[in-house]
């Protein structure tokens, strides 16, 4: 194979992944408008909408997988269950924040533009494309990014799926790299590679970038077009000239951070910015008809529940408490071992973002070079080049080192760069919204640098680091998953003592009750953590380091 066809080869497989990403984003797209609109218009929609979004989008999707082993693949079977496992697993990646997003913005739409609609007697079609959908564009927009990033990590991890001695896989740049490097051919998989990152520049900086520079015209200020009002009726003609070239610039600088600013925040359950600057209205209430209904409902899901556990209890949940007790002490020293990596990944990211984010937001010049370098990092899934990483941690370090100390760190890096991100964009955007009259007043009185950051851009992008940290959390186990488990040079399969290590090797034992019941257990876990830590740390930040305050119209 000629260089030329290496090209051709990486360029088709590269085609064939950003389509599945791609249709991944777009059933996202469409699927979340009309559960956002449900969810906004009615209490009990609402109410299951977010306690099943919050709940699931906490879950690594590293935990659907003996849902896809088992149902896609075992019951589907042939190329269309194995295609459809790995669009599944992607989309669980990149929904919640979209859905997210756009139930946010269809709940948070200005009263005054639905009444113009109502007044006008528009159809329910007609309302719903002309209002809510362009309502919810910069904030799909303001996504779409980080959807796309993460659609790429995991589906060039879940191209190709071993299961004991079987492998399942589809056509695309994961498999296509994965299978080069098992047979030992170097040049072509670093080919790949640099087709793959080439062609994620192409799209974030020509397909993406402008399209959330599109989406700003979608953008409403409605405090703005108060101002406007107000001016026009009362103001001399000069100054009327005046001030309203300024309201027009103010409407402009707005609506762009409006919609550029999401595009770095991967929210656990709200976006960060739009929780920041908007209020949204009381959550529905319920009335007695809804809780009827909603009693109804959950009395048949609780049924429905009983009865599958019950008929499949000897059979599946009776196998998997057995593996739990049998194996319980492993279970959690794994389990702590990688808790340990989580926090070690979590504070190298907060210690890297903190002197980063301080410079890009009081230094626009290196912001317009470091920023764009950044997102073209974190689109760049980090599983499509794992192989030729390791080479240097399986071979010279392993000498110099000893081989579990090498791995060590190599466990460490790639889940550094597999999730960092959000903690640097996260704080990025916590420090951008800071009002500028802050920075004014900390430079009028010539604070020093230290003291701005400890008093000011630290405490003023608490909030959104938190959001940033649970998302970082969330998403280092998919680091880790690939990193713990992992095949090298010439088919040798390297492994650390770890939860997701585990995991991987039942998997390609075939093991499926040990891998479901690790499933539960890291499942159980990462809820509770995002129930009793994260909410009310959020909570702690709005309460304690909230700015909303020291903007001045």
């Amino acid at each position: 194979m000629n260089t030329l066809s290496i090209v051709i080869t990486s360029l088709l497989a590269t085609l064939a992944t950003f389509t599945r990403v791609a249709v991944t984003i777009l059933a996202s797209i469409v699927t979340g408008w009309f559960l956002g609109y449900a969810a906004a218009k009615n209490g009990l929609v609402e109410r299951v909408f977010l306690s099943v979004t919050q709940t699931l989008e906490a879950v690594p999707v590293i935990t659907f997988f003996p849902i896809v082993l088992v149902f896609f693949i075992s019951s589907i079977r042939g190329y269309l269950g194995v295609e459809l496992a790995v669009d599944f697993l992607v989309f669980t990646a990149v929904v919640w924040n979209i859905w997210v997003g756009e139930y946010e913005s269809i709940k948070t739409v200005s009263q005054s533009l639905e009444d113009v609609a109502n007044m006008y007697k528009l159809s329910f079609i007609a309302k719903f494309s002309k209002l809510y959908i362009p309502v919810t564009i910069p904030r799909v927009a303001g996504n779409v990014l980080v959807s796309f990033a993460d659609g790429l990590f995991y589906i060039t991890v879940s191209e190709v799926i071993a299961l004991g001695t079987k492998s399942y896989h589809v056509f695309g740049i994961g498999s296509l790299i994965f299978s080069w490097v098992n047979v030992g051919m170097w040049f072509n998989a670093i080919i790949a590679l640099i087709v793959l990152v080439i062609m994620v520049t192409i799209v974030v900086f020509g397909v993406l970038r402008p399209f959330v520079n599109w989406a700003v015209k979608y953008s409403y200020d409605p405090y703005a077009e108060v101002m406007r009002t107000g001016v026009r009726r009362q103001t001399p003609s000069r100054i009327r000239a005046s001030l309203a070239r300024n309201v027009r610039y103010l409407r402009r600088i707005t609506a762009a951070e409006r919609a550029l600013i999401p595009a770095f925040v991967r929210a656990t359950s709200y976006a960060v910015y739009h929780r920041l600057t908007v209020r949204p209205r009381p959550i529905n209430v319920l009335t007695r008809f809804d809780k009827y209904v909603a009693a109804g409902i959950g009395s048949l899901l609780l049924a429905l529940i009983a009865y599958s556990v019950y008929s499949s209890w000897s059979t599946t949940w009776l196998p998997i408490m057995i593996n739990i007790y049998d194996n319980w002490e492993v279970y959690l020293y794994y389990l702590g071992l990688d808790w340990l990596r989580i926090l070690l990944v979590t504070v190298s990211a907060i210690l890297i973002a903190i002197p980063i984010n301080y410079l890009m937001v009081t230094r626009p010049k290196l912001e317009a070079v470091l920023l764009p370098i950044l997102e073209d990092l974190a689109s760049i899934p980090v599983s499509a080049y794992l192989p030729l990483v390791a080479i240097p941690f399986v071979t010279y370090l392993a000498i110099r080192l000893g081989l579990r100390i090498s791995l060590e760190i190599l466990v460490f890096i790639v889940a550094f760069l597999s999730t960092a991100w959000y903690v640097i964009y996260n704080m990025y955007v916590g420090m951008k919204t800071i009002p500028r009259s802050l920075w004014d007043v900390a430079n009028n009185l010539n604070l020093s640098s230290w003291y701005k950051l400890t008093k000011l851009a630290i405490p003023g992008a608490m909030p959104a680091t938190i959001t940033g940290l649970a998302s970082t959390v969330g998403s280092t186990w998919g680091g880790l998953e690939i990193a713990e488990y992992f095949q090298g040079i010439n088919g040798k399969v390297y492994m650390v003592h770890g939860y997701t290590a585990l995991m991987d090797y039942y998997t390609a034992t075939g093991n499926l009750i040990g891998l479901e019941a690790m499933s539960l257990i890291l499942a159980i876990n990462v809820i509770l953590l995002s129930v009793f830590l994260w909410r009310s740390l959020f909570t702690m930040a709005r309460q304690r380091y909230r700015m909303e305050g020291a903007i001045s119209m």
